[in-house]
């Protein structure tokens, strides 16, 4: 009987362990932060912000290379992409535009930091305008294969 009712209240203990150790693990993981983040602040280089999607085809005719994206004041070109406010000039005028405007966001896709970080290096040590051009190409495909394609 002594061996039984030791049973008991070890099932008892147990069954509470459970319950209560439950009960602390959902309270604490709906409280929890994320410690490390990998998102970061990007720059946008803007061409321009157009109402009209065919006006914007047209001012885009001119560009070796951009993306679009519709957002609520109009249809934005985006001819690169840095980490680097810095950067943004040397961008500007290898494209040879004077209008540039730059748009921050952040970004969380790990993958395309990283890939974002080894272009703005190389771009510090490019000083002819078509091998910068070339190299916002690529980044400019990479964002739309890593951010664009998986929104």
């Amino acid at each position: 009987m002594k061996s039984f009712k030791n049973f008991i209240l070890l099932f008892f203990i147990s069954i509470l362990g459970i319950y209560i150790g439950t009960y602390i693990y959902n309270n604490k993981k709906n409280n929890t932060k994320e410690v490390f983040s990998y998102s970061a602040k990007v720059y946008l280089i803007q061409y321009g912000v157009y109402s009209d999607i065919d006006k914007m085809k047209e001012a885009g005719n001119s560009i070796p290379e951009y993306f679009y994206f519709y957002d609520k004041d109009g249809y934005h070109i985006i001819i690169g992409i840095t980490l680097n406010k810095e950067l943004s000039n040397k961008i500007k005028d290898a494209y040879k535009i004077e209008e540039i405007y730059l748009k921050e966001i952040n970004i969380s896709n790990h993958e395309f930091i990283e890939n974002l970080k080894q272009y703005d290096n190389l771009l510090r040590s490019l000083n002819e305008n078509d091998s910068i051009i070339e190299a916002e190409k690529q980044i400019l495909s990479k964002y739309e294969e890593l951010i664009l394609k998986n929104e």
